[in-house]
């Protein structure tokens, strides 16, 4: 993008020919003088006009314009120039066109045929170019390019205008820039060259080695390498895409910000990044994420969604793997588990996940919570979690029933993200109940609760199928009494620390 600097030139270059000079602006008189020509002679048919032939030359200020005839109406200071026009100024910049017209006292100049203008640097070409000195401000409307004389620089369009007055030059319609490195494709380009700023008002493409920038709206400090865009914006690489409503964007540090609906895609790592706000260092060694932030990292099992408050996700030093943590509601969804904690923290290093805060855990209809949970996240599952403290599993028989397993530590397996195995270790204790299955008069099969199974022990395994209980084996001489549904006494229907908290349950994003 830093070629940029060579389309302000362009919007320079132009500024200086259509710029008045300062003794003009003023309103001197008979300001147009005719220095010389080879034959000198009233026109006929026309008052007070002289016919200027062969090597003519006028001085307008410190503009010189050479031609092979000449028609001066001097009362009306207008000048028709015909042939091989040629206007200096400054001895930099030189303008070539068939014909001219220029009024000295309105200081509207127009020049039709094979029009050409260049400085040091750069070319013009168009077929007419006009130029309004009372509002300061130059146009062409039939197409125009302009190339750079020092290197493969190009810029077209159907229009361009320049205002002198408020330093400020448009391209429009079909504009397009080539140089080597960056294509830009755009609506209308806009250079205020007193900041030395383009802006660009609609559809803009620019495409820069191996990079894409899609825009509709922005800006771009051509000092310091700085773009802002707004009206939804990309930036497209090989492996990412970065979309967001607006978006700021350093070259020279390669920062970038995203506001509202930010969609930050990376196809190497399979990942999408989702947010209101995200910040990214250049090579997306860091991302920071906040205000709806989320995580989507796809797989060919159970694809994994975090979502938080605030997500900072950054590349460890070994330059390979990366870690994640989130802050303040915290959700996560991967196939049939979900977990909501206040906090968590995944390394890739070691695989593991770390859930703070009184997290809490789904497989499907069973619930397990722990003062903190560490889960070992691999190749897209779930495969073992350690809960530590205050550890209890509980699912529901229905509305008044929990199945409810508590203990000091827990370990459970999964397969495929669905609890196989539990181990309760320290403390345990359960409430199971039982239930008789009966057939309605429907035809469907029906549970209903005939007892509980009250039991403590020190070590208990719960087996899964379906991730539902299937059966329980107690170690070291377990002490069990059973009740009769209608026989449990109130106080220990629930054991303690029981909560049934399915609300929090976080739900996804994406819909069906």
């Amino acid at each position: 993008m830093t070629k940029f600097i060579y389309i302000l030139s362009t919007a320079l270059f132009l500024g200086a020919v259509f710029m008045p000079s300062r003794s003009n602006a003023q309103g001197d008189k008979d300001v147009v003088k005719l220095i010389f020509a080879e034959t000198v002679k009233d026109a006929e048919g026309y008052v007070e006009t002289t016919l200027a032939q062969g090597n003519v030359q006028f001085e307008h200020q410190e503009t010189k314009l050479f031609c092979d005839s000449a028609l001066f109406f001097r009362p009306q200071q207008v000048v028709y120039a015909y042939g091989n026009v040629h206007i200096n100024q400054g001895d930099t910049v030189n303008l070539y066109c068939d014909t001219l017209i220029y009024n000295g006292n309105n200081r509207v100049s127009k020049l039709q045929g094979k029009v050409r203008m260049r400085d040091n640097t750069l070319k013009l070409v168009t077929d007419s170019l006009d130029y309004d000195g009372k509002i300061s401000t130059g146009y062409y409307t039939g197409g125009a390019v302009i190339t750079s004389i020092e290197d493969e620089m190009k810029l077209t369009s159907k229009e361009g205008y320049y205002n002198a007055k408020l330093k400020t030059f448009f391209f429009k319609d079909s504009v397009h820039v080539s140089d080597e490195g960056y294509d830009l494709y755009s609506d209308t380009l806009e250079f205020q060259t007193f900041d030395k700023s383009a802006h660009f008002h609609g559809p803009t493409d620019i495409y820069m080695d191996s990079m894409q920038v899609k825009c509709v709206k922005g800006v771009y400090y051509t000092e310091e390498d700085f773009v802002q865009l707004w009206d939804g914006a990309y930036l497209i690489d090989s492996n990412r895409t970065f979309y967001a409503d607006s978006m700021l964007y350093s070259q020279q540090t390669g920062i970038g910000e995203g506001f509202c609906n930010v969609d930050l895609y990376d196809s190497t790592e399979n990942v999408q990044f989702l947010s209101d706000y995200l910040w990214t260092s250049g090579e997306n060694d860091t991302i920071i994420m906040k205000e709806n932030a989320a995580v989507i990292q796809y797989s060919t099992s159970d694809t994994l969604l975090l979502m938080a408050d605030s997500i900072f996700n950054y590349l460890d030093t070994n330059g390979i793997d990366r870690t994640s943590i989130a802050q303040k509601n915290v959700g996560i969804i991967n196939g049939d588990l979900s977990v909501y904690c206040d906090s968590a923290h995944y390394s890739e290093a070691d695989s593991l996940i770390k859930f703070f805060n009184n997290p809490l855990m789904w497989s499907q209809n069973t619930q397990l919570s722990a003062d903190s949970i560490f889960a070992i996240y691999y190749k897209g599952d779930f495969n073992q979690v350690n809960l530590y403290y205050n550890s209890f599993i509980c699912s529901e028989k229905d509305t008044i029933h929990y199945d409810q397993i508590k203990g000091k530590f827990m370990t459970a397996w999964l397969d495929s993200n669905r609890m196989q195995k539990v181990f309760i270790e320290t403390n345990a204790a359960s409430n199971y109940f039982t239930a008789e299955k009966t057939t309605d008069s429907t035809g469907v099969e029906v549970e209903t609760v005939d007892g509980m199974n009250k039991i403590e022990c020190n070590e208990i395994f719960i087996y899964f199928v379906n991730s539902e209980i299937d059966r329980i084996s107690f170690n070291d001489e377990p002490t069990a009494i059973y009740y009769p549904v209608n026989q449990v006494p109130i106080k220990d229907l629930y054991l303690k620390g029981f909560l049934w908290q399915i609300g929090l349950k976080p739900e996804s994003i994406f819909r069906e």
